[in-house]
């Protein structure tokens, strides 16, 4: 399932931090296109729809890029995955490391 930005209805912080939570690499879809999102701005985001191997020996890049430059007026058509917004765990650290944890009675107890 994937969820559009809809970010012409948010707030300039929230844009803001969406763009900052977009990752290079990350699958996005933009009307009938899929591609890999390559970079990220606030004039504009890249998806890359296609990558092939450049045959050419010649040639700076090893890979030959069609990509897509997204506009902010663009933006609302650009859907990535929804589990992007909702897997994160808020908290990363230990709910037993308070220093005043081992006196408390225990919770059967309070």
């Amino acid at each position: 399932m994937t969820i559009p930005l809809l970010l012409s209805e948010s707030v300039p912080k929230e844009v803001s931090n969406i763009l900052k939570s977009l990752q290079l690499g990350m699958t996005a879809r933009y009307k009938n296109m899929t591609g890999t999102i390559e970079f990220v701005d606030d004039s504009y985001i890249t998806l890359c729809i296609s990558k092939r191997p450049n045959n050419d020996p010649n040639a700076r890049q090893q890979f030959t890029k069609c990509c897509l430059c997204i506009y902010p007026h663009q933006w609302d058509d650009l859907e990535i995955e929804d589990s992007h917004f909702y897997d994160h765990k808020a908290f990363r650290g230990k709910t037993n490391d308070h220093p005043g944890n081992d006196m408390l009675p225990p919770i059967d107890e309070r």
